[in-house]
Formats: structure tokens, C-alpha cells, sequence
């Protein structure tokens, strides 16, 4: 009686364990049929223990099956007093193996929990929606199985302009592509929300790029404030660069008012954060991530060739900046009745090629002193004597802020290396 009473008790410990250690699975089936997302992810904490729970369900069923199956201890004194009782089902080999085949299945369940779900409707894509198509990978906190996977595809399905899905319990993460003539992140992070799992956090991707974030930057020219500048950009773009384990390219956009890097796959956000933060200390130069609205207007462009700038390549801001100045400067000689027509364009390639030579030079933008400054100076006068004379070029102050960059940085003055033109 006493092994009949253990065995029952050792049958219900082993069912127990198994439905527990697939109750992050089982949770949000029940909560489909009951039409409750909310309850889905209540028991995704039981996770981290499933291996434990499995492997004690199987010891506990083990050692009911042994005491089952273990030879009866009788007595020579009494055993043909007794007669052998009825086992009741309860107590019987047959209702323990039900248990046990029970139990099995309970710890499979989310081999196959996706059975349990009804195949998500995918929405009619029409060329409007491919003409807008935007992804976004969402980083989801919660999921343990495929049933997992299915309930957050579920609810994607369900939000109007949502193209395409891809979820992964085991990357916790989820790839829709979404119109965003038609929906928002916001509306698509809500859905997700919906199920009970919740979005840690979100990376806008262009349709050709994953994995891209975009960073305000303080980087317009003062010569030009309508690009960007190369010479201070590019040795920024290369740092973040050199993070190759966790970062595929680092761009600027023409304006010179954003950073985008594409980051790799398998980058954690702490990683991303503490990156940023320390090219951004290193260079003095903050960059702060840009609102959802900012992010999707930049990620329509990226990474267009003639918008954004990889790498080294703002070198070709620097060339623009240098005609720019070169333009500014034969602009104050004339106002000066200093240069004729007659040498002005080549005049005018003389100074470009002067300020490229230097921007293109520079090992770090702290090499942009006012004694650069003041031997590019020297150069232009050197220059300029070819075409006035020798000893007969007079001083001009240089040209390397706009009025308009002046007008918002008063630390413009003669000598600072932001010095402004005379245009009057």
C-alpha cells in the first residue's frame, strides 16, 4: 500500500513538472483561445528553469515507474491468507503510462505549439505599399518558443500596412517591413506590445540596409553651411569605423547634420550606446539619436551616393568646401578692386587647390590651427603675386566662414580660423 500511495504521489509530481516546464509555451495558446494577449507572456520568466524542470519531471516519472514495477515484499507467514486486491485505474501500470505519454508531450509542446495557431492573413501588396516599403527590427523581451513567434505574427498580421514579417524567438527579435504611407512604428510597436511581450527597443533600416541608426551631428561647414564638413567629419567616420566586430560603415549626410551607422546584426544595444559615446567624447563632437520622425525621413535616402558620404569619402565634402572658400575669397578681392578679369579663374583654382591640399592633408581636424590657417595665407599671397607681382599683393583677410555661419557663431573673428569676408 505504501508503494501504491508513492507511485501516485511521484505520477502527479512528474505531471506537474512537465506542464511547468512548458507553461511559457502553453501560456500563450491559452491565451489565444481565450482571447486575452495580455496573459501571453505571464510565465515567460519560467524559461531560464525549463531544462531543470524537464529533467526533474523525468526523474520523478523514472522513480514512479520503479516503485510500479518493483517486485511486492511478501510474508511467509501470511501470504496465503491474504488475496491479492483489485488495482483501481488510478493506481494501474496503464493509467501511469497515460501520465507518462502525457507528461512527454507537455515537455515537447513547443515543438509543436505553432499547430495551435491559425495561419496569419498576409495583406495585399500593392505597388503603392513596395513604393513606401520601410523595415524596422524590433528587439522583443519575453519570447521562449515558436508559440511565441506565432502570437507576435498574429498580431502583426492584424495592423493595416504591414507588409512582411519575421520573427525569432531565438534572436528575441522581429523584422517587419510596413507602408509607412500607412502605418508607424509606434502602431506596429503597439501590436507587438498587444501580445504581452514587450519591445525593448527598435532600429529603422532602409530596404537595401539592416541594422541602421541615425545620430543628429554638428558638423555643417562654416565656410559652407550648406554641406557638410569632410575635415572634421572624416576622422569621426573612421574611429567608428574601426569598431569592425560591431559596426559594417559609418556615413554623413550632405548637410553635414547626420551620422548613420549601419551596425551589425549581432550587436547589443549597451554596445551600441557605449561606441557612440566614446567617438563621441574622443572628438568632442555630440551625437544624439535622432526622433522616429527624423530616422524615417533619412532612411528614405540612405544610403544614396550623392546624399551620404561612407567613410573617407567625405573627402569629396572637403574639395567642395575648398571651392566654396575659393569662391568666397576672389569674391572679397573684387569687392577690394584687388584682382583683374583677366587672372580671376585662375586665380580663383589657385586658392581651391591651396585649401584642399590642406583639408585633404590633415591627419586630425585639431590640425586646422590659425598657424595652418596663417601658411595658407602666405600660400594665396604667394600666389597672387604671380598674377599682380611680386611684393605687390596686399593682405587680405581670409575667407573661411560665410556671413551666415558668422551670424550664428560669434566666435568668428581674424585669426581664429573662422575669420568672415567683407561682401560689401
Amino acid at each position: 500500500m505504501i508503494s501504491t500511495k508513492s507511485s501516485g504521489t511521484f505520477t502527479g509530481a512528474g505531471v506537474l513538472t512537465a506542464i511547468a516546464a512548458s507553461l511559457c509555451c502553453i501560456t500563450p495558446v491559452i491565451a489565444l483561445l481565450a482571447g486575452s494577449s495580455s496573459i501571453a507572456a505571464n510565465f515567460s520568466w519560467i524559461e531560464p528553469a525549463r531544462p531543470y524542470l524537464i529533467g526533474l519531471s523525468i526523474a520523478v516519472l523514472a522513480f514512479a515507474w520503479y516503485l510500479k514495477l518493483k517486485p511486492a515484499k511478501t510474508n511467509d507467514m501470511d501470504c496465503n491468507c491474504e488475496t491479492t486486491k483489485k488495482v483501481s485505474l488510478l493506481q494501474s501500470k496503464t493509467f501511469l503510462g497515460l501520465v507518462t505519454v502525457f507528461a512527454i508531450l507537455m515537455m515537447t509542446f513547443p515543438l509543436y505549439a505553432k499547430m495551435f495557431y491559425p495561419r496569419p492573413k498576409v495583406q495585399a501588396i500593392t505597388l503603392a505599399s513596395v513604393d513606401n516599403k520601410q523595415q524596422v527590427k524590433f528587439t522583443i523581451q519575453g519570447m521562449t518558443c515558436e508559440a511565441c513567434e506565432e502570437h507576435v505574427n498574429n498580431e502583426l498580421a492584424k495592423v493595416n500596412g504591414v507588409i512582411d514579417y519575421k520573427t525569432s524567438y531565438a534572436t528575441r527579435s522581429s523584422l517587419v517591413s510596413f507602408a509607412n504611407s500607412k502605418v508607424d512604428v509606434k502602431t506596429i510597436e503597439a501590436a507587438i506590445n498587444k501580445t504581452g511581450y514587450k519591445v525593448k527597443s527598435y532600429d529603422l533600416m532602409s530596404t537595401n540596409n539592416t541594422g541602421v541608426s541615425f545620430y543628429e551631428a554638428p558638423l555643417v561647414c562654416h565656410a559652407a553651411p550648406s554641406i557638410g564638413c569632410g575635415s572634421k567629419a572624416k576622422f569621426l567616420l573612421v574611429d567608428l569605423e574601426k569598431y569592425n566586430d560591431a559596426i559594417e560603415g559609418a556615413w554623413l549626410n550632405k548637410k553635414g547634420t547626420v551620422v548613420a551607422v549601419k551596425w551589425n546584426t549581432k550587436t547589443k544595444e549597451y554596445k551600441k550606446v557605449e561606441i557612440i559615446n566614446a567617438v563621441s567624447a574622443n572628438h568632442n563632437i555630440p551625437l544624439s539619436t535622432l526622433a522616429q520622425t527624423g530616422e524615417a525621413n533619412y532612411a528614405k535616402t540612405f544610403p544614396n551616393s550623392s546624399e551620404w558620404y561612407k567613410g573617407k569619402e567625405v573627402d569629396k565634402l572637403s574639395t567642395e568646401e575648398a571651392a566654396i572658400i575659393a569662391k568666397n575669397t576672389i569674391a572679397s578681392y573684387k569687392s577690394n578692386k584687388l584682382i583683374k578679369p583677366s587672372f580671376e579663374k585662375q586665380f580663383q583654382a589657385d586658392i581651391e587647390k591651396i585649401y584642399a591640399d590642406l583639408f585633404l592633408s590633415i591627419s586630425s581636424y585639431k590640425d586646422l590651427t590659425t598657424e595652418a590657417y596663417n601658411k595658407v595665407e602666405s600660400q594665396i599671397q604667394q600666389a597672387g603675386e604671380k598674377y599682380v607681382g611680386k611684393g605687390k599683393m596686399p593682405h587680405v583677410e581670409l575667407c573661411i566662414a560665410s556671413e551666415e555661419s558668422c551670424e550664428k557663431d560669434k566666435s568668428c573673428s581674424p585669426g581664429s580660423g573662422k575669420s568672415c569676408c567683407d561682401k560689401n
